[in-house]
């Protein structure tokens, strides 16, 4: 009865913030099309720059289904571990971000290759795009991004990281991390609540484990670890 409990007030709470943070790209979407209805009166650089908000407007709501599908798919689906192409990955997860990117003039640095791994490609594609994400929302402005990558010290596993510059985070703030739908920094940045459940969900269920290690005023670190392959 309990875990019933449990289950229907994070399905509540889930609704609610999905509902929410889809209705926002939609009215921006029925605002900007009003706004074409009357594109006599604009010039063509108002044109090209409110069918880019739409197409933007869209490409949110997209993304914010994707990771419903996903997270739906982590809990049923059974895949097999296989070596990972690091490196394409993450410029996957990288065109994915370009809007992110571009309008916060975002400095990325990454490591020269990136060791071998295990793990199911369009998931970790995933967890790479979660992370860079967050760390451009909550970084600092412009977002300076550092991600990294090496062995554990036992040698079975392999560590990924995204440093960011952002303000950093105290122990309660850490301490609600990765918990269903934890959004933090409302007044800095909208998100859906549900990119850092479905990094964890993800990264354990393909046997690694993930944290952030942070300080106040000292910026972010967010890791994942994967079998090494």
């Amino acid at each position: 009865v309990v875990e019933l409990e449990k289950q229907n007030q994070e399905l509540d709470a889930f609704a609610h913030m999905v509902a929410h943070d889809l209705k926002n790209p939609l009215n921006n979407i029925m605002g900007f099309s009003e706004l074409l209805q009357r594109r006599a009166q604009m010039d063509e650089k108002t044109i090209d720059n409110i069918t880019r908000w739409i197409y933007e407007g869209g490409f949110k709501m997209n993304d914010i289904i994707d990771s419903l599908l996903l997270l739906s798919g982590v809990r049923r689906s059974e895949v097999k571990l296989a070596p990972l192409a690091m490196e394409k990955l993450l410029e996957a997860a990288l065109r994915r971000l370009r809007f992110e990117v571009e309008l916060s003039q975002a400095q990325i640095s990454q490591p020269e290759g990136l060791p071998a791994a295990l793990g199911y490609a369009p998931w970790v594609e995933q967890v790479w795009s979660n992370y860079l994400s967050n760390a451009i929302k909550y970084g600092g402005q412009p977002p300076r991004l550092e991600l990294g990558a090496f062995p554990a010290e036992d040698g079975k596993m392999v560590r990924f990281q995204v440093a960011d510059n952002g303000p950093g985070l105290t122990s309660e703030q850490i301490a609600q991390l990765f918990k269903p739908f934890a959004r933090l920094h409302r007044e800095r940045a909208s998100g859906h609540g549900l990119g850092l459940t479905i990094v964890e969900r993800i990264v354990t269920r393909l046997g690694g484990s993930v944290g952030v290690e942070s300080t106040p005023g000292a910026g972010s670190t967010f890791y994942f670890t994967l079998q090494a392959a």
